[in-house]
């Protein structure tokens, strides 16, 4: 694996993790009232899709497990549509969508870490 998307890869494990981190640290509820906490999210969720876009062509295709299209398709919504994002996406992304990217990312790095 280049060294660029093994990197990359570690920047969106930890991005992901972050995700997962702020939806764990409140309810739906408080989350809908939360501006601050919305746009926290919003970023973040911005970061993890350019991350992917990051990442060569060869190393997406290998891993085909991964929403690639989807996770860089939310980047470019949040980028040119910010300003009218439903908070409940941003409330799934970041609560139920976001495990199976961290599992992923998890195993692409410990594979490429090697034995």
């Amino acid at each position: 694996m280049p060294r660029d998307d093994r990197s990359t890869l570690e920047q969106m494990l930890d991005t992901a993790t972050r995700i997962r981190m702020l939806t764990r640290a409140r309810t739906r509820d408080a989350f809908e009232t939360d501006e601050v906490g919305q746009l926290a999210l919003l970023h973040l969720i911005q970061r993890l899709g350019e991350g992917a876009s990051r990442l060569s062509a060869d190393f997406r295709a290998d891993h085909p497990e991964f929403p690639w299209a989807e996770m860089i398709g939310m980047r470019n919504r949040i980028v040119h549509g910010y300003d009218d994002m439903d908070p409940a996406i941003l409330w799934r992304v970041g609560s139920e969508d976001i495990e199976p990217v961290i599992a992923g990312l998890e195993r692409a790095l410990a594979r490429a870490r090697g034995p």
